[in-house]
């Protein structure tokens, strides 16, 4: 698995693990699958237990369903730290890679390149065979999206590579015996640094 190193401001490279592409396509579709269920839920809320018709339903409709779509991936990565729902169920979070979380400018660039998304969120509005020429569209673009994450060094997508962004894993497997805490068992072992024994934990 290939890794992003990131430089803090106190000038010390970090590496992150670069998230695994069945981890980012899982928690999308874990994602995908929440907004359906609002939507389907809403919309019968709306349409059988409300009874509303007309141009009326479809200004609630677009206020309370499709607003909260279009906005779900940018709120949610504002508010839980660069992670959606999904993200977070698959132990995975958006990182600047300047270091840190990204700022709002780069979680908006995010979004804004998910723009490809956007017809299959307005279908829901206008059904009928329109959705399945935006289930086309949608999936053809969603193909140029793997093939950029697939030829990217360090697996991001356009929206990722105008943001300097990255999505990495947070949960790292690691022991002990990785850091330079580790018990000494070689008998005749000589100390190179004795200033080091000064030091405390």
């Amino acid at each position: 698995m290939s890794n992003v190193q990131i430089s803090t401001p106190f000038n010390i490279s970090l590496d992150f693990e670069i998230a695994p592409f069945y981890k980012r396509l899982l928690a999308y579709f874990l994602d995908l699958t929440i907004l359906v269920l609002y939507a389907v839920f809403i919309r019968y809320f709306l349409y059988e237990g409300l009874r509303l018709e007309g141009e009326f339903a479809m200004g609630v409709d677009i206020l309370v369903v499709s607003l909260p779509l279009l906005l779900y991936h940018l709120i949610c990565e504002i508010v839980f730290h660069g992670q959606s729902i999904g993200k977070k169920a698959m132990g995975i979070r958006v990182m600047s890679v300047e270091g840190g979380d990204p700022g709002i400018s780069q979680y908006l660039l995010r979004w804004f390149f998910r723009v490809w998304e956007w017809p299959l969120v307005f279908s829901f509005v206008y059904p009928g065979l329109l959705i399945i020429y935006q289930l086309i569209i949608v999936g053809f673009f969603g193909i140029i999206v793997v093939i950029i994450i697939a030829v990217t060094a360090k697996n991001q997508r356009l929206g990722d590579l105008a943001a300097n962004t990255a999505i990495v894993n947070t949960k790292i497997n690691t022991s002990i015996h990785d850091t330079v805490f580790m018990e000494i068992t070689q008998k005749d072992y000589v100390v190179k640094f004795p200033q080091v024994l000064k030091l405390s934990d």
